[in-house]
């Protein structure tokens, strides 16, 4: 048996993504009985949440799945909040672990930056996944990788309104939150094939004031954005990120 997680792990998918998306990470956590069961939240287009499950476990797999995955990074953040305030008040958890792929780890950050919030679970560890944080359209799948310039100190030359106001709210995370950024290198340094390594490292200069933040570049051919989640590499990280 091996070694489960301590709390409840959630999972939020990126653009256009849904149930496949974390389909296999969370396969393999349940192999390895580090996650006890898989539970299923569904958003409606209309906004809807339904929880399909009467039982949260100390460390289950929760996987949120948007049915129009496509809506902005606010909209999601919002509705993030009343599915956390409804972990909290009704299911009585009060501590969670994130693993976000994508626009999904900037709509939780937008949550936990800027979004007014009561009675919600205190997030320990939040994991990110090839996430575009400094780009124009965070869920826009263009096929052209926006090209982001940082300054030598890390910081975007041009900031979107919506990173601003990450780095503004940034004030409102917990000062002990830890932070594992991920970020895929499967375009000769630049990108991971749909979010530029620059955007992604930019996350760095939003938490420098707070929590606990480390970073970790996968290079590799495999290590592309829609794979991120499916990547053994990863999967490692992640695990051992969460364990300690």
């Amino acid at each position: 048996m091996g070694k489960k997680l301590r709390e409840p792990l959630v999972f939020i998918h990126g653009y256009a993504g849904g149930f496949w998306s974390f389909f296999s990470m969370l396969y393999k956590l349940k192999k390895r009985q580090f996650v006890s069961n898989r539970v299923i939240i569904t958003v409606s287009r209309k906004g809807i949440i339904k929880f399909h499950t009467n039982k949260i476990l100390q460390n289950s797999g929760i996987q949120i799945i948007f049915k129009d995955g496509k809506l902005s990074v606010e909209q999601q953040g919002a509705w993030l909040a009343k599915i956390f305030s409804k972990l909290k008040v009704v299911y009585g958890i009060d501590q969670i672990n994130i693993v976000a792929h994508s626009m999904g780890a900037v709509s939780i950050l937008y949550l936990l930056t800027n979004v007014e919030t009561v009675n919600l679970p205190k997030i320990k560890k939040m994991v990110m996944l090839g996430a575009p944080f400094a780009d124009i359209e965070p869920g826009i799948d263009s096929t052209e990788v926006e090209n982001i310039q940082l300054s030598a100190q890390g910081i975007p030359l041009k900031q979107t309104k919506r990173y601003k106001l990450l780095k503004k709210g940034s004030k409102n995370l917990d000062d002990d939150i830890e932070v594992f950024n991920i970020i895929g290198n499967s375009d000769f340094g630049f990108s991971d094939g749909k979010v530029s390594i620059s955007s992604a490292r930019s996350l760095k200069y939003i938490l420098a004031d707070v929590g606990h933040y480390r970073e970790k570049i996968i290079r590799s051919r495999k290590a592309t954005h829609r794979k991120l989640h499916e990547n053994d590499t990863v999967f490692r990280e992640v695990i051992d990120f969460l364990l300690n």
